[in-house]
């Protein structure tokens, strides 16, 4: 069984709800969960959306998007808020994790830049990993994740039979 599962998704599709979604009810069945989900607040007067990543062990929001101003267009991704979302990873790096869940393997990552240490580093400690990715972002998510890597569909009861599964093979192993 592979430690990695991501779950494609066409831009649009309301991920992140899903992604909160997946774990309020995983935290309710008692896994530890490190890693990070994304909140989009619509905050910047109709331009950008204010976006910050949400450590899923202690709710700590990271902002991660800066208004450019009136006269932007959007958003630009604020590193340093993505770098602080890193700490994220700490605790589940530490053993303190049976999963770890990010929000999505997206542009930074793409670039080799954004969580993508942090996501080799997870899954080379063992632990179980589940990711969206949006279907533009496959070709380099593939580039980067490999073969060894499951994917699931947008199914709440497929992603947590692998979630169970996954978490029953690493405490195996652990």
């Amino acid at each position: 069984m592979t430690m990695l599962a991501a779950i494609p998704f066409a831009s649009g599709f309301a991920i992140d709800a899903f992604m909160h979604g997946l774990v309020d009810r995983l935290k309710r069945q008692g896994l530890r969960l490190g890693g990070v989900v994304q909140h989009n607040d619509a905050t910047c007067d109709d331009r950008c959306m204010a976006m910050s990543l949400e450590d899923v062990a202690s709710g700590r929001r990271f902002p991660i998007s800066q208004d450019l101003g009136a006269g932007a267009s959007g958003c630009h991704l604020d590193a340093a808020g993505l770098a602080a979302a890193a700490a994220a990873f700490s605790d589940a790096l530490a053993g303190r994790a049976d999963l770890v869940i990010v929000n999505r393997f997206g542009k930074q990552e793409a670039l080799g830049e954004g969580l993508r240490q942090e996501i080799a580093g997870a899954l080379l400690a063992g632990l179980p990993l589940l990711i969206a990715v949006r279907s533009d972002f496959l070709p380099a998510w593939r580039d980067f994740a490999g073969d060894d890597w499951q994917e699931l569909p947008v199914d709440e009861e497929v992603v947590e039979r692998w979630v169970q599964a996954a978490t029953a093979v690493a405490a195996v192993a652990a």
